[in-house]
């Protein structure tokens, strides 16, 4: 990343749709020099000042912009039905308590 210092003062101000860890979307730069010269990355909005999360991504070793969204949603989706699934328990119990209890009361009140 020592290519990297020199494009961070010529940064490309283009829109992204990368997110750095300050959930801020990223700006892209461009490397000037060394080896990665011509190559685009992404950095945090606060790059180089106290505020900088440190994020860092070339922008061609990017997987496909919806690839990680899907396997996030999946996990967050499966987390969600196994809440589900201990409410729909949570309630089979209670109603069974309150069957249970109006059965006692109609034999012994």
């Amino acid at each position: 990343m020592t290519s990297m210092n020199s494009s961070a003062r010529d940064r490309t101000q283009q829109q992204s749709q990368i997110y750095c860890y300050c959930q801020l979307k990223c700006v892209v730069y461009t490397c000037f020099r060394g080896p990665n010269r011509g190559r685009q990355f992404y950095r945090c909005i606060h790059s180089r000042t106290d505020d900088d999360c440190n994020f860092f991504k070339w922008m061609d070793e990017l997987e496909e912009p919806y690839h990680d969204t899907h396997y996030d949603l999946k996990a967050a989706d499966d987390k969600i039905l196994k809440k589900l699934d201990l409410v729909i328990f949570q309630l089979k119990v209670f109603i069974a308590l309150v069957a249970l209890d109006v059965i006692v009361r109609m034999y012994f009140a």
